[in-house]
């Protein structure tokens, strides 16, 4: 298992990877709507956060394998905390420290 701060600086890298592709889609296909740009920021954080854990990508990896439900809703829930922080609805560490509190939660009984 990865130390807390790797797993954080690890955390902080995908959500400045999230805002230049959602940045970028939006540019490219041209979304003026806010509504629309949060549509699509939620979709792409979770999409990409699942697509990451079921290739084992990174961070991702340490969520545990894709045959384990509980590790599916840990990529989701890292999914729905970035993209929280891109929506600036709350800071990378009221974030971090909530999926901190809910992993251990989370285990292969």
């Amino acid at each position: 298992m990865q130390t807390i701060m790797t797993m954080f600086a690890t955390f902080v890298a995908f959500v400045s990877g999230m805002i230049l592709i959602i940045e970028t889609v939006n540019k490219l296909f041209k979304v003026e709507n806010k509504n629309a740009k949060l549509i699509i920021s939620w979709v792409l954080s979770i999409g990409v956060a699942a697509l990451a854990f079921w290739q084992q990508w990174g961070f991702f990896a340490d969520c545990g394998t894709p045959d384990q439900w509980q590790g599916w809703v840990k990529a989701t829930l890292i999914g729905f905390g970035c993209a929280l922080v891109e929506n600036k609805i709350y800071d990378m560490d009221e974030i971090w420290r909530l999926l901190e509190s809910i992993f251990p939660l989370i285990r292969k009984r």
